[in-house]
């Protein structure tokens, strides 16, 4: 091939990572990065394919049985291919003529309500204008009533004093307000004002909206014909409403999100093994089979407490957003792996019965004293934004790896990078991959051990949070795969 070609190198589950492994455990020749390796080929044995026998092998297997196995595999997809066009070209067909009986039939329906509407509507609006009416009657005449009471006070006021002077004209205006007053006054107890009339609309209870959606439910059905069944379905897309028993029994990894049928115990095929529940997952989790043994949470709604979890599933993956409690972790549970959740945890929110966690994809809390039990034995720090607290680990027996690049010119040092932590979290053991950078990408040159002579931490700058470690090295070993390599460490950042 030419020396520009673009090789795909990167893992099929971790696309920023380049493929490192063979898994010997897993069939068909697994690839594998350095995230697989310490998540769910977690323990596993591998093959290297810089094995001549093992590259011979898979050459061969791929040139005499995957490829014929393709080539008919292609002519089969081929068949299934004309067959699904010429159903959906029967489907669109029904499709309009479905769709005109729709549009015709929920036009009269429509008609039928929107006639109804306007009559009451109207019918408001002319008791609303009788209202109107009776509302302005009553306020002209309060308002008139007030003004002849004033008028009457401020005469009064002013020719309180000139009794025996009053002329002929003060008389009469006098007599003018004294009877308009009396007759205001005889007439305060009597109905002399409009009265509003209130109007409510009433629903019969023999006629409510769930009766009327009864009616149109009889009136207007919709049936599916038998469907054209995906042979590979893997993922059941947001809102699905039907029974899944058309997945096929192949199926391995099953994807689902805000899915509106009910799930029950025999939903999910028992082939199964790894569960995905996307955000807006809403059910109960009592439908998992018990060959699922991976099993992945987004941000579902679904609130989780103790027994929802089946005691089978053994590796427990929370997704970015993930916010809830996690007390609902069952004992049996051995791996546990945080990526960027919401939840705030706490000292005593991790179970310390596992066997392994990991905090990776971006984990965004703190390692206060107290988050990561002391009673588990393998922990793994990935991509995460704060670095460990010095107080975050005091168990010596506790086995800590940590993902670090170490940018030295062309060369860096990659881990799985085994930490052995003593007494007062003191580094004294570090092992990982050893990559050069070349041509845009990094290529695995050998492994490396570190014996620690002196080591400090530090996490915090003054331009914010910093994770980092400087140590004195008292050896370092370099074992290379055909390549002469040189390199003094002094600072391991």
């Amino acid at each position: 091939m030419s020396n520009n070609q673009q090789y795909d190198t990167k893992c099929l589950d971790h696309p920023h990572q380049d493929i490192v492994l063979i898994c010997s455990t897993c069939p068909n020749n697994t690839p594998v990065c350095t995230s697989c390796i310490i998540g769910i080929h977690n323990g596993h044995t591998y093959k290297n394919f810089e094995d001549k026998n093992i590259r011979d092998q898979i050459q061969q297997e791929f040139t005499n049985q995957t490829i014929p196995n393709l080539n008919n595999f292609l002519e089969y997809n081929k068949l299934i291919l004309d067959e699904s066009n010429n159903h959906f070209k029967q489907i669109q067909h029904n499709h309009t003529n479905n769709f005109d009986k729709v549009f015709k039939i929920f036009k009269e329906l429509k008609d039928i309500i929107n006639t109804k509407e306007n009559d009451i509507k109207r019918l408001l609006i002319t008791k609303l204008d009788e209202n109107k009416d009776k509302n302005n009657i009553i306020t002209t005449t309060i308002e008139d009533n007030i003004n002849k009471i004033n008028k009457a006070i401020k005469y009064n006021n002013v020719n309180n004093n000139n009794d025996s002077n009053i002329n002929n004209n003060d008389f009469i205006e006098l007599l003018k307000h004294n009877y308009q007053c009396i007759n205001l006054i005889l007439n305060i107890n009597k109905n002399y004002l409009p009265e509003y009339n209130d109007t409510h609309i009433i629903i019969k209870e023999n006629n409510n909206i769930d009766s009327i959606r009864y009616l149109t439910n009889s009136y207007l059905e919709m049936v599916d014909d038998i469907p054209l069944v995906k042979k590979d379905l893997k993922t059941l897309e947001y809102g699905f409403y039907q029974p899944l028993n058309f997945i096929p029994p192949t199926v391995q990894y099953l994807y689902l999100g805000n899915i509106k049928y009910q799930l029950t115990p025999d939903s999910i095929p028992a082939t199964v093994t790894h569960l995905f529940l996307q955000n807006g997952f809403n059910q109960p989790l009592n439908f998992i089979p018990p060959t699922v043994k991976y099993l992945y949470l987004h941000n579902i709604k679904y609130q989780l407490k103790p027994g929802s979890i089946p005691a089978t599933v053994t590796d427990l993956i929370l997704h970015d957003g993930f916010n809830q409690p996690l007390n609902f972790i069952p004992p049996t549970l051995k791996l546990l792996l945080l990526k960027n959740i919401k939840y705030q945890l706490i000292p005593g929110s991790i179970p310390n019965h596992l066997t392994s966690l990991t905090f990776d994809n971006g984990f965004s809390q703190r390692f206060t004293k107290g988050i990561i039990p002391d009673s588990i034995p393998y922990i793994y720090i990935g991509d995460v934004v704060y670095p460990l607290e010095p107080d975050s680990i005091l168990n010596p027996d506790q086995r800590i790896e940590m993902q670090k690049w170490l940018e030295e010119k062309n060369t860096c040092l990659y881990g799985l990078v085994a930490v052995y932590v003593l007494e007062q979290s003191q580094i004294d053991y570090i092992s990982g991959l050893l990559l050069a950078f070349a041509g845009g990408y990094f290529l695995l040159v050998g492994f490396f051990e570190i014996m620690v002579e002196e080591f400090s931490s530090h996490s915090h700058t003054n331009e914010g949070p910093k994770s980092g470690v400087i140590m004195k090295i008292k050896k370092l070993s370099l074992l290379l795969a055909g390549f002469t390599f040189m390199a003094v460490l002094a600072k391991f950042v």
